[in-house]
C-alpha cells in the first residue's frame, strides 16, 4: 500500500515537473490555427514585421455591408 501511494506521488511530481519545463507559446501567434479569421462583418489583416505597429500583428476592421 505506501509502495503503492508512493509511486502515485511520484509519477504526480514528476507530471509536474514535466508540464513546467514545456516550452511556453511566444508571444503573438506563431501558428495557422490560432490566428483569427476575416468573416462578414470583419475584415482581419495580417500585418508583416516591418509594419507592425507594437505587439499586435493583425488588424480587424470592420466591414460595412
Amino acid at each position: 500500500m505506501i509502495i503503492a501511494l508512493r509511486k502515485l506521488l511520484f509519477t504526480g511530481l514528476l507530471g509536474l515537473l514535466l508540464t513546467a519545463c514545456a516550452p511556453k507559446a511566444p508571444p503573438g501567434c506563431q501558428d495557422m490555427r490560432c490566428r483569427p479569421q476575416s468573416g462578414p462583418q470583419h475584415l482581419t489583416i495580417w500585418w508583416q514585421p516591418e509594419l507592425r505597429n507594437g505587439p499586435y500583428d493583425y488588424t480587424q476592421v470592420q466591414v460595412h455591408p
